[in-house]
Parts: structure tokens; C-alpha cells; sequence
């Protein structure tokens, strides 16, 4: 293969508005404390919208619906020398979920022990204030287009 494809999912809570956020047990962002949205690479033959649902199911436990598409990001030279393409989605949580936050409650955010420390709910700005984020222009553009996604609805 030449590429690897990856997928990185935003879900916004429909009551606070805060998005989904997880900090990995181990590797790079971990050592940053990093917190970074739901993410994972495509299985052979999976398409993007299944692997978005699949990897935000295993990596905290909830189920959702994907909405769309948010942006696109393309690098090169990574692992082997693959080029790599990873796709922001915004998904939405199932419509039970959704209820059952309308009407004041909650739902159980379970991280996968072996790969997240951590799930929850943070402030948008808060994840797009990262030093590492700030750092870069490319996660910048890719911030705008999540919160511009999210203004739009």
C-alpha cells in the first residue's frame, strides 16, 4: 500500500456544546498529555464514514451516527513511507443518547484500557489552544474548519 488512512472524530455534546476529547495511554501524546479527538486508521475495505463509528465506539464507548465529512489533511514520507491521508469527521451521538442528555442526563463515556487514559467533554477552545496545535499551521486550518463545522451545525 501507498497510503494509510486515518479518521479523527468530532462529537459535540448537544447540551454544553463541549466536544469529545481522549489522552492516549502511551506514545507521543501521552508523554504531551495531549488531548486529541477520537482517532484510528481504516481497516482494509472499511470505508471512512464506518471507521470514524467504529474507532469513536472503541475508544470511549459510545455509539454515534456519522454526519459528514469536516476537512481533509495530506502528509507524506510517514510510517514506511507511506503517505498519509486522515479525514476529520463530525459525527452525532445516537438519537437515544441524545435524549437522554436533553432531558438531563448523561452518558457513560468508557475508555479503551488498553490504548486511553482518559475520555471527556472539553471546551473546543480549550483542545484548539494546545501549545502543540498552536504550533502548527496545518492543525490550526484544521481547528477553524471544526469550529466553523460546529457554528453551522
Amino acid at each position: 500500500p501507498t497510503h494509510q488512512v486515518g479518521v479523527g472524530t468530532l462529537v459535540v455534546h448537544p447540551r454544553t456544546g463541549k466536544m469529545l476529547a481522549v489522552q492516549e495511554r502511551t506514545g507521543p501524546a501521552a508523554k504531551r498529555k495531549l488531548w486529541k479527538m477520537p482517532t484510528g486508521l481504516t481497516d482494509p475495505g472499511e470505508d471512512v464514514a464506518e471507521a470514524a463509528v467504529r474507532e469513536l465506539k472503541e475508544e470511549t464507548g459510545l455509539d454515534c451516527i456519522f454526519d459528514r465529512i469536516i476537512c481533509i489533511r495530506q502528509a507524506h514520507g510517514g510510517l514506511f513511507g507511506r503517505s498519509d491521508m486522515f479525514f476529520v469527521c463530525l459525527c452525532k451521538l445516537v438519537p437515544e443518547s441524545e435524549e437522554r442528555i436533553r432531558q438531563g442526563g448523561e452518558v457513560e463515556l468508557l475508555p479503551q484500557e488498553e490504548e486511553i487514559l482518559m475520555a471527556d467533554w472539553i471546551e473546543m477552545e480549550d483542545y484548539a489552544e494546545q501549545l502543540v496545535w498552536q504550533q502548527s499551521p496545518l492543525y490550526k486550518v484544521m481547528n477553524d474548519a471544526m469550529f466553523l463545522a460546529v457554528r453551522r451545525g
